[in-house]
């Protein structure tokens, strides 16, 4: 080992700081060489291709790396916003006053296809219409989305049947889909991507005012009428999109920026949009109809959804082998796995949190005083939690960069534990069930929108919209695949424990055991000639009550455990999700027009 004289150091340590500043002039040198060159090829292709107003001007170095916070640019973000709480509301208010649609205009034992057909057409038209905004730009979709959400609020609070109720969901859910997606994949494109998250836990904060949907819902159908719900979305989702149409013009790096209107068509995947629709709604439809319109063994059923899987799988195969400008860039997958994996822990996020705003309000309103004011106080601090828990989560991935893992780990096993141990709610236990949906809702909140953070951060510039629109649709179908698997195992358990508890109960209060059977029967089917069974009394009826509430609570105790195995998964997928630190740089994918 040598050895270097005391007295040499200063000269070596001087002919170091000599050669690295040679080095970086030298690099300084070709730097300006490639930009000098990227400029004049610039130039020839201005020269040659002439931009129509509508078309983004060309970038400059400034918008590259940082955001310029013009007032526009301002206003335009909150639009974003507020878009955002539009595209959720409909579905907030429709799950919170579900019992009063139904019965207003029909429909009960099917009341639940209001939710799911708002949640089929998000998630079949999600795929597409991202594909659409990477390709040809985000403000006309936008603008037509807008519309169709408004016109769907309008549809669902004029209905007079449950028909018509069904098909303005439909469309409110299409015109979300848009909506949400914009929001998210607009603001992430404005904004430096190492602060995505902060701006997008900006967007998610946005949603605040109305956490205590249920407390509304409930009020407004007790004390008003449940329309008045669906004409506050109509209200919201208008003042927004005029404020859209009016500032926001943005500059985004479609796929297809320069392209004449035939290219552009010609371009489109006709055929991946085709399968994807069509193949996603067939399985839905199977899935929300397994065990609930028909058996799952049923031809029906199983056509359905062997047809449906072989249509996605035709979509798989077409997209990754044959199409050769697919909806899903084959760029979005390729040399890491962090989307892969955000995208499988956003799936089983979706099943737990449609758990949530499915069974949630049962849970309060059925095994608990259904007083609507109360229903609704239970429900507010599960709801303020799960945007607590996006919002802290979404910021704390800009926060603490590189520690993606640990973050989206932490929420899956506050998630999971805690929505396991709603199995421990009980008619007397109030306070517990108030205290761990809290819990839960901070989990699901705190992995729901940060997985779509994550893979927003790894997505190409040009395919943000569909890394968006994907996590959207994936999410959906979890939830979707969960509500069917949570709303079987919930009501195979109900029809015998509502028997058993109902009679058990009545039976201590003083019923006659001979009248058990006839009273358990008609206080379920047909509740107005109760009191011609013999027996029957104030006690027995009170008595009754309280068991229809053990029964609910014993019943949805196996919808909790039951999400367990699928928190399970997503803690397993986290394990394997990849490293976001280098792909957090300032880059700034667009700007709005002045």
């Amino acid at each position: 080992m040598s050895v270097i004289p005391p007295e040499n150091t200063d000269r070596l340590e001087h002919q170091r700081q000599h050669d690295a500043e040679l080095r970086h002039d030298k690099e300084m040198m070709e730097h300006r060489e490639h930009a000098h060159l990227a400029d004049e090829k610039s130039q020839v292709k201005e020269d040659s291709f002439t931009p129509s107003p509508s078309e983004p001007s060309s970038e400059t170095p400034e918008y590259q790396t940082k955001t310029v916070w013009t007032l526009k640019t301002f206003i335009a973000t909150v639009a974003l916003s507020g878009l955002y709480v539009g595209s959720q509301i409909p579905l907030y208010f429709v799950g919170g006053s579900l019992a009063f649609i139904a019965a207003d205009i029909g429909g009960v034992e099917a009341s639940a296809w209001l939710a799911v057909s708002y949640a089929l057409a998000l998630s079949a038209v999600a795929p597409f219409c991202g594909y659409l905004q990477d390709l040809v730009g985000r403000r006309n979709i936008t603008l037509g989305g807008g519309l169709m959400l408004m016109m769907g609020c309008i549809v669902l609070a004029t209905a007079k049947s449950f028909g018509a109720g069904v098909v303005g969901m439909g469309f409110a859910g299409a015109g979300a889909a848009i909506g949400e997606l914009t929001a998210l994949a607009g603001t992430a494109e404005l904004v430096p991507v190492n602060k995505r998250g902060i701006y997008l836990a900006l967007v998610t904060l946005f949603v605040l005012p109305f956490t205590p949907y249920l407390l509304y819902a409930q009020l407004l159908s007790t004390y008003h009428t449940w329309r008045w719900g669906i004409w506050i979305c109509l209200m919201w989702n208008g003042l927004w999109w005029v404020i859209i149409a009016a500032v926001y013009f943005p500059e985004s790096q479609t796929r297809a920026k320069g392209q004449a209107a035939k290219a552009i068509l010609r371009q489109i995947d006709y055929v991946g949009g085709a399968l994807s629709i069509i193949g996603l709604v067939i399985i839905l439809v199977a899935l929300q109809a397994g065990g609930y319109s028909h058996p799952w063994s049923s031809a029906y059923v199983l056509a359905q959804l062997i047809i449906g899987v072989l249509l996605l799988a035709a979509f798989v195969t077409w997209e990754w082998k044959f199409c050769k400008d697919p909806m899903v860039p084959h760029e979005l997958f390729k040399g890491q796995r962090i989307v892969a994996m955000a995208y499988g822990i956003a799936f089983i996020a979706g099943m737990n949190f449609y758990a949530m705003l499915n069974f949630f309000p049962t849970l309060y309103s059925t095994v608990f005083d259904p007083d609507p004011v109360k229903v609704g106080l239970r429900g507010l601090a599960p709801g303020l939690s799960t945007t607590f828990g996006a919002v802290v989560a979404n910021a704390a991935l800009s926060w603490f960069k590189g520690h993606n893992r640990e973050l989206l780990l932490v929420g899956c096993i506050i998630m999971t534990a805690f929505g396991g141990s709603m199995a421990c709610v009980t008619p007397d236990r109030e306070a517990l069930a108030v205290v761990l949906g809290t819990l839960t809702g901070l989990g699901v909140g705190s992995v729901l929108v940060p997985a779509a953070t994550v893979a927003v951060t790894v997505s190409p510039d040009t395919s943000i919209a569909t890394c968006v629109a994907l996590s959207l649709t994936i999410r959906a179908v979890g939830g979707s695949i969960g509500y069917a698997i949570y709303y079987n195992v919930f009501i195979n358990k109900l029809k015998p424990n509502l028997g058993r508890y109902i009679g058990q109960y009545a039976v201590e209060a003083g019923l006659p055991l001979s009248s058990a059977e006839a009273f358990v029967g008609t206080y379920l089917l047909a509740p107005a000639n109760i009191t011609q069974v013999p027996g029957v009394n104030e006690q027995v009826l009170g008595a009754a009550v309280i068991g229809t509430r053990w029964a609910y609570a014993e019943s949805l105790k196996y919808v909790w455990l039951s999400s367990i195995a699928f928190g399970v998964c997503a803690i397993i997928a986290c394990l394997f999700i990849g490293n976001i630190t280098r792909y957090m740089t300032s880059r700034v994918a667009a700007r709005i027009r002045e």
